[in-house]
């Protein structure tokens, strides 16, 4: 009697997976009126080399399925030529459509498609960023909102805070709001105010550079890398800021971010900067310098305060470093 029970609900089971409402993954059914045959592909829209499921168009129509980790923006392609971008989930939709006229609001099933869709073709406001924040108001909860906060809020810290801000709980909770949550952590390290921890860089000696060196003073630190031609530019500028600024009492700390020794000994010897030299042991790594002053490019400057906290960053945008330092000067007086 048991195995007949037991039996009996594992085919409940089984049949009760099969609902719509339980589907396990996606299913995309479609049928492309001016295709007789070909191929459907679903590729990952940041990286199009990535197939995440494809199906064969036999007389027109085609079944797609798999499975997501989470919820994605997706290229659907027929054929390798005509695509258009929908935000997919594990749930079941409907697609008829022509080659040519292809469009992401063709694909019925699912909220988020149709939230996406009003965010790429609905929307009047032409700057994505500026769009975001009004999807945002309107769809605060959505992973389509979370998805967009991320894509768009990569910086400056007050986007990505306001992005934040701007998000419910539920699209913090998903897999691109966590991205989020985690950035606006990070960045957050390098903003006005914050206590700098005490740090150890590996200097040109092979010995330890020990921020308590430079505790009591106006430190800039410049993170740099012997690659990044930005960061070679700007060395010129800094000479004259060092010239004009030391005597004041503004000390420069340039740190590495190059992974390979050599490369930035040879750059060291080629620029000749007079103040002290560092470099990160974990090079540009997320979990080197780059998450304790929270970075995700270079050049990158943070200026600390005599009494150890962060005065401000110089990221090249608005105010210029002479600017900054006079600032931080006047606020340790």
């Amino acid at each position: 009697m048991n195995k007949i029970m037991s039996s009996a609900c594992c085919l409940l089971l089984l049949l009760l997976l099969r609902l719509p409402g339980l589907a396990q993954g996606f299913e995309i059914r479609g049928y492309v009126k001016d295709v007789k045959y070909g191929k459907i592909k679903l590729l990952v829209m940041e990286d199009q080399q990535i197939v995440l499921a494809e199906g064969d168009i036999k007389a027109h129509a085609f079944v797609v399925r798999g499975k997501l980790d989470y919820p994605q923006p997706i290229t659907l392609c027929i054929n390798n030529g005509s695509n258009t971008n929908v935000f997919l989930e594990n749930t079941t939709y409907q697609l008829q459509t022509d080659y040519f006229g292809l469009n992401g609001k063709q694909l019925k099933g699912g909220k988020l498609n149709k939230e996406y869709q009003y965010y790429l073709q609905d929307m009047t406001n032409p700057s994505n960023p500026d769009r975001t924040a009004e999807f945002l108001t309107t769809y605060p909860n959505s992973a389509v909102s979370a998805f967009l906060a991320n894509y768009w809020g990569k910086y400056p810290y007050s986007r990505v805070k306001s992005f934040l801000d701007a998000m419910g709980p539920d699209a913090r909770k998903s897999w691109y709001g966590k991205k989020v949550v985690l950035r606006e952590d990070i960045m957050s390290r390098s903003q006005p105010g914050r206590v700098v921890p005490d740090f150890k860089a590996l200097g040109v000696n092979a010995d330890t550079v020990n921020y308590n060196r430079f505790r009591g003073k106006v430190l800039m630190i410049d993170f740099w890398a012997s690659w990044c031609h930005p960061c070679r530019m700007e060395i010129p500028h800094l000479k004259k800021v060092y010239q004009a600024y030391h005597e004041k009492g503004i000390e420069i700390l340039s740190i590495s971010v190059d992974a390979v020794d050599a490369a930035w000994k040879k750059a060291l010897g080629q620029e000749q900067m007079p103040w002290p030299q560092a470099r990160d042991p974990k090079g540009f790594d997320e979990d080197g310098f780059r998450k304790m002053f929270g970075f995700g490019f270079v050049p990158f400057a943070v200026l600390i305060g005599a009494d150890g906290k962060v005065v401000t960053v110089w990221d090249r945008t608005g105010k210029s470093l002479e600017q900054l330092l006079d600032e931080a000067l006047a606020q340790t007086k």
